[in-house]
């Protein structure tokens, strides 16, 4: 079967399930094909948002002749550039994430489906575009992944998060300590902890690099308190703080072991040498997985963490 037949029977398909046109589901679909893989700016897509002419959406009138009940559509215009109607608030809230890129910035078109989203890429993130109300979402970072970042300072799903290297991890745990402990303006028992922090800890032991975080995460995360001023000015708060550090490290290297457990347990075998069942294990310099050190793959070199990041914000594709 060609791949013209494939299309046209898609489209049919289409046809059958929605109700509407096949002239204009194909010119769409044409669209699309198009328009994926294919890079504009952000200048570009504002243009078109502001000079196209208003439209009511395709798939609205699809369904204003069901049993739907009426309600007005959000004011939408035709992109030729994501080739499906888009609503104007949905693009000014894309330009307003991207505002401190320009209106050069690169995007492209990831997938498209013209009656519920499309996802568009550009600086090593990516954004699922509504196409039914005025409003989008970050999306994990990884290729056609739907699902939110995990948090602000952790910028992938929590499945996706466990596939990071070790140096990635770090520099995560960096960010996010560092966030952590300007939110909590000088207060030691509001610095540290939540389920950020666990999990960037849990990712890290299949690395054997749980220790390498957790000392990142406490550094970052808690003013040292031999060079801080605010703290060593205060001997009660002193003390507070190495409590809450001690408290810190301690509940993280829980979370460790407790993951480093999971993993061995859940092991059918060992990656290597095919061994089984795995014997007790504590968390050690070797990944859980494997039946030894002996079996497990030399780690990998911890580079900077500006360098890293600075490679992530690339674009995935």
């Amino acid at each position: 079967m060609t791949q013209d037949r494939k299309r046209k029977q898609a489209v049919r398909a289409r046809q059958q399930h929605t109700g509407r046109r096949y002239t204009a589901l194909s010119r769409e679909d044409a669209a699309r094909h198009r328009q994926v893989g294919e890079d504009f700016s952000l200048g570009e897509l504002l243009a078109e948002c502001t000079t196209a002419p208003v439209t009511v959406p395709a798939w609205f009138k699809a369904v204003r002749g069901s049993d739907e009940p009426f309600w007005e559509p959000p004011k939408a215009f035709f992109s030729k550039l994501l080739g499906v109607d888009v609503p104007h608030g949905t693009v000014l809230e894309l330009a307003g994430q991207l505002a401190q890129l320009g209106l050069d910035t690169t995007c492209r078109v990831e997938s498209s489906d013209p009656d519920h989203r499309v996802v568009v890429a550009t600086g090593g993130r990516r954004f699922d575009l509504c196409l039914t109300q005025e409003m989008l979402n970050e999306c994990c970072r990884q290729p056609a992944c739907l699902r939110g970042p995990f948090g602000d300072d952790i910028p992938w799903c929590d499945e996706h998060v466990r596939r990071r290297s070790l140096p990635e991890l770090i520099e995560m745990a960096d960010r996010l300590g560092y966030a952590t402990v300007h939110e909590a303006d000088y207060e030691p028992e509001l610095c540290g902890g939540g389920p950020c922090a666990d999990l960037l800890v849990q990712a890290a032991v299949a690395h054997a690099g749980s220790e390498a975080v957790i000392e990142r995460l406490v550094s970052a995360g808690f003013d040292d308190p031999d060079s801080a001023a605010e703290w060593s000015s205060d001997d009660t708060l002193e003390m507070r703080l190495r409590y809450a550090i001690d408290r810190e490290r301690y509940r993280l290297r829980n979370v460790a072991r407790v993951e480093a457990v999971r993993i061995r347990r859940a092991t059918e075998a060992c990656p290597t040498c095919g061994a089984k069942p795995l014997l007790p294990f504590q968390l050690s310099d070797f990944p859980p997985q494997y039946c030894t050190r002996h079996c497990a793959p030399e780690p990998e070199p911890v580079v900077a963490s500006a360098t890293v990041w600075s490679q992530e914000v690339e674009p995935p594709y």
